[in-house]
């Protein structure tokens, strides 16, 4: 079954052609579903539209209306400012996971969405100063707290405004085992888009990067600008272990969906646990615990049980060496009590330094 776990640039470029409807719509209200899960919902000129965030991991238009009973404070600053704000713009920071969400009521605002690493949720005012953010985080080369000025984080290579020379020097310098390699990391792309790109141009995926002649240059950007216009209209496309905004060549999908954000929303509802599958589980796993800790208890009554009987029926011959230990005790010291003891058939081990007897009944 396909999966989804986090967004790549070129899944992102797909969904922010797909939510240009959403711009002059109306932000009329703001979920705070758990820990970096958002829910917003929009009205535009086609209806109500509901937008999930998860900052760190993706976003997509979604069908499913998860509504918290109560909102965080987080939540409740956001609705502050933005209830009923309009959206100017949405677009994607360079080629980056950053998503800027342009709003204005009286004033102008930005909602930032960080979509790698541990992602973020960030308002910031026209001036670009952060007036709240769901986590505060300190890198390197930035701050993220309230009263900062909001850094973007440090920009790759921008695959979608490379030139065919530019793309030819990346190349020419790579140190990459082979060309996949070096379109995934150093332009940015990732292994499957990488490989299509290979796949689009007809250029062997497993040359060494040197090697491509200015030729397959030109091949190469030209399959760079099909992907790139088959972004502009995205659908989905789900194959057996991955989602994808178009069709991929030499491969069959499972499933076609109508938009991108169908896809995804297909298959992240299906393979995450809704809040009452999530207390299911805690409650299963707290009967399954409970389970386990009773049949201890019962195996260790049954063991105890066991013992006890077994020493009421020899409870006088047990006595009776008791009696003796005593006796000797009086008179003798540990050393001599041991020798005498061992003189008894059931005395299995004596143990001096801990002054204990072991009996096999």
């Amino acid at each position: 079954m396909a999966t989804f776990k986090a967004i790549s640039s070129v899944d992102l470029t797909a969904l922010i052609n797909e939510l240009q409807p959403l711009v002059r719509g109306k932000l009329s209200n703001i979920y705070h579903l758990e820990d970096k899960e958002f829910l917003f919902q929009i009205h535009t000129k086609n209806g109500k539209q509901y937008l999930k965030v998860v900052a760190g991991k993706w976003l997509c238009l979604t069908t499913a209306k998860e509504t918290p009973l109560k909102p965080s404070s987080f939540c409740a600053q956001l609705r502050k400012y933005l209830d009923n704000a309009t959206i100017n713009d949405i677009q994607q920071y360079n080629a980056e996971r950053v998503v800027v969400i342009s709003l204005e009521k009286k004033e102008k605002f930005s909602l930032i969405i960080e979509l790698f690493s541990k992602g973020n949720l960030i308002l910031t005012d026209n001036h670009n100063n952060i007036i709240t953010l769901v986590e505060r985080q300190i890198w390197k080369d930035r701050t993220l707290k309230p009263g900062e000025q909001y850094i973007f984080p440090a920009s790759g290579t921008n695959w979608k405004t490379i030139t065919e020379k530019e793309i030819a020097q990346l190349l020419s310098k790579s140190d990459k085992k082979n060309l996949a390699t070096a379109l995934a990391t150093e332009l940015g792309l990732g292994g499957t888009y990488a490989e299509e790109l290979c796949q689009r141009s007809s250029v062997d995926k497993n040359i060494l990067p040197s090697e491509v002649t200015s030729a397959q240059y030109k091949k190469i950007f030209a399959a760079l600008n099909s992907i790139k216009t088959d972004l502009l209209t995205p659908k989905g496309y789900v194959y057996t272990d991955q989602v994808i905004p178009f069709a991929l060549q030499n491969s069959t999908p499972l499933k076609t969906t109508a938009t991108f954000s169908e896809a995804l929303d297909g298959i992240i509802i299906t393979t995450k646990a809704s809040p009452y599958q999530k207390k299911i589980i805690t409650f299963q796993k707290t009967i399954e615990d409970q389970e386990e800790s009773c049949t201890k208890q019962e195996n260790a009554i049954k063991l105890n049980t066991q013992k006890g009987e077994l020493i009421y029926q020899q409870y006088t011959p047990l006595q009776k060496l008791l009696s003796i230990v005593k006796e000797l005790r009086k008179s003798k010291d540990w050393s001599t009590v041991a020798v005498e003891l061992k003189k008894e058939k059931k005395i299995k081990v004596i143990n001096l330094k801990e002054k204990k007897i072991i009996i096999d009944l």
